[in-house]
């Protein structure tokens, strides 16, 4: 019924054990694609019947490991997860999500994302302006200011709704509505793949964020504490606005309206 993808670059076995156990315990989840983008000293000979290693051509990105699975494997479930390799969860949770996920038309579901702490960390966001990201990256007393509108802080969100970016850990997606927006774009090496994925299954079959169940992600945020990664991110930013424009972006302006409008609509109902 659903097929999990989890994109493996040097990750040992403890690294991701506790992710793998749960998708192997998922009643739902009947293949787990581990998509080599280097040479692990595990993967290749773990046994499990429903575990398949597919070593990639080597480190092209993450969407481009990703893509590998989508392509050859999707159009055999319903529903196709894409998995980071630090996330944890408990089983009812992700049977709930998949049944919602099961009875619904649009693209893309997401549940409540949670640090180890038990903290929010907002996966359910507007897509972003350039100021957003740089904010974030270069002040962050501005960054908290514009943060609140980005991440939806000031919103109550506890019911299914339409948001037009949902973060990239935990992406379960209609396979069918997946295969035809063609997965990641492999322009972006790393950062940035999961907005623009995102934003194009918003705007042809929609998204729910589902805040009725959570799953834990351990976040590292590695670009604020690497320098390389952090100019990878900036790399990934620019080509992002390039592809959808800067100061002038009608369609991220359409989408943000549209899930704004939503969710005040939803507090008037109730």
């Amino acid at each position: 019924m659903i097929t999990a993808s989890i994109v493996l670059y040097k990750h040992s076995y403890n690294d991701i054990s506790v992710t793998l156990n749960c998708l192997i315990e998922s009643n739902y989840i009947h293949k787990i694609i581990l998509v080599d983008n280097d040479v692990s000293e595990w993967a290749n000979t773990f046994n499990h019947e429903k575990v398949i290693y597919h070593k990639s051509e080597g480190n092209f990105g993450f969407g481009y490991g990703h893509n590998l699975a989508i392509k050859r494997y999707a159009s055999d479930s319903i529903l196709f997860l894409i998995c980071n390799p630090d996330i944890r969860f408990e089983q009812s949770a992700f049977n709930q999500l998949a049944e919602f996920a099961l009875q619904r038309e649009e693209g893309l579901f997401l549940p409540k994302i949670i640090f180890e702490d038990n903290e929010n960390q907002f996966g359910a966001r507007l897509l972003p302006t350039p100021l957003n990201l740089f904010a974030r990256r270069f002040s962050k007393q501005l960054a908290s200011k514009l943060d609140e509108n980005y991440l939806l802080k000031s919103i109550s969100l506890d019911k299914p709704i339409f948001v037009p970016y949902l973060s990239g850990c935990f992406m379960l997606f209609n396979s069918e509505k997946l295969l035809r927006l063609e997965g990641f774009d492999e322009r972006f090496f790393m950062y940035m793949e999961d907005i623009d994925l995102s934003r194009r299954c918003a705007e042809l079959f929609g998204n729910v964020y589902y805040p009725l169940v959570e799953i834990t992600h351990s976040h590292e945020q590695a670009s604020y504490k690497n320098t390389k990664l952090l100019k990878a991110h900036l790399k990934s930013a620019i080509l992002y606005f390039n592809k959808w424009g800067w100061c002038y972006d009608i369609g991220r302006r359409k989408l943000n309206k549209k899930c704004l409008k939503q969710f005040y609509q939803t507090q008037i109902q109730s």
